[in-house]
């Protein structure tokens, strides 16, 4: 049944996060093209360069009428974290820096003046910036675009290099990328194709071999340390009820980006409150990999450390935020 919306039912701002080269851009672009509204682009940066507060204010204000001039119309704002957040700000700067926020605030403001106008703010830092951008009626919708999976992976190759190559040389790509941005695909795209015209030919299976990554079968004692790893989280997690045991992978190849050979995927419950235990049962399932390594092995390997994201790394974090932030911690009752 058709029909038409008042400008107000509309969410009028959306706020997108994610790692570098995730398409961000490329996705504000995309719904301008779909929805057949018009496109423009600003950050603070470009604000900015205009020169002092009065005149990056101005700027500011003429984006946002440009953009109302073109309604319908997507003001895709890049680099939103630059904003920044007024409760962190400090120093001789702290004055503009507040009257910036105020400034965008006023202008995302959802009054009459915007209709027609939705603004999809981009970021890499989503925690930076102040929540009364972000409440409903600014940016009213977050949505974290994740780096691509497998099959998105061996879509995006697909894209850029055509239907014409093979899709196991597609799909082994795909496999050797795990890591990889939208950008660094396009790029790898474009390296593929650079072989290809110095050779003056078209694309084939060998330039796409050439600048993918080779794939490092996973010898046999760090496929057993693996699996006894992904063993150890589902062991102590299934004991403790941490939660379901969605799947668990140990990868036969690793590639140079990648540095994890396996995982556990879980199911957990949503819980209102969280009691101590149910951290502790977290942290217990998170170091389940290392007490199994050292059990079974009698030492233990460097897989449980590292890189951010870690299995220390989260366990730590969610320690501390026990101790420092929850009161969860034992010597809260003696402090008093």
């Amino acid at each position: 049944m058709g029909g038409s919306l008042a400008w107000s039912d509309m969410d009028c701002g959306l706020l997108l996060s994610g790692p570098p080269g995730t398409g961000k851009t490329m996705f504000a672009q995309a719904v301008a093209k779909t929805c057949g509204a018009a496109f423009v682009s600003a950050s603070c940066a470009k604000w900015q360069a205009k020169g002092h507060l009065g005149d990056f204010l101005a700027a500011m204000r003429k984006t946002f009428s440009e953009a109302v001039e073109k309604a319908p119309c997507i003001l895709f704002l890049d680099e939103f974290d630059a904003v920044g957040d007024r409760a962190k700000f400090t120093g001789d700067n702290a004055n503009y820096c507040v009257q910036v926020v105020n400034g965008i605030l006023e202008a995302l403001d959802g009054s009459p003046r915007r209709d027609g106008v939705v603004v999809i703010a981009a970021t890499n830092y989503p925690d930076a910036i102040d929540p009364a951008l972000r409440r409903p009626g600014r940016l009213d919708r977050h949505i974290k675009v994740e780096l691509p999976d497998h099959d998105a992976r061996k879509d995006i190759l697909t894209l850029h290099l055509g239907a014409e190559v093979s899709p196991d040389v597609l799909a082994y790509s795909a496999r050797a990328t795990r890591g990889y941005s939208g950008a660094a695909l396009a790029q790898l795209a474009r390296d593929a194709r650079k072989q290809a015209r110095r050779a003056r030919r078209s694309v084939t299976a060998d330039d796409i071999r050439a600048v993918t990554p080779s794939l490092m079968p996973l010898d046999p004692f760090t496929r057993r340390a693996a699996c006894l790893h992904e063993a150890g989280h589902a062991v102590v997690g299934t004991e403790l009820a941490y939660g379901e045991i969605a799947v668990i992978t140990v990868v036969r190849e690793v590639s140079p980006c990648d540095d994890s050979a396996g995982y556990v995927a879980w199911q957990c419950p949503k819980l209102h409150q969280r009691p101590r235990e149910s951290y502790a049962n977290e942290i217990a399932t998170i170091l389940g990999g290392r007490a199994a390594e050292e059990v079974v092995l009698g030492f233990v390997t460097d897989g449980s450390g590292g890189a951010n994201g870690s299995d220390l790394h989260r366990a730590a974090d969610i320690a501390t935020v026990m101790e420092a932030t929850l009161g969860m911690g034992h010597g809260l009752p003696t402090a008093t």
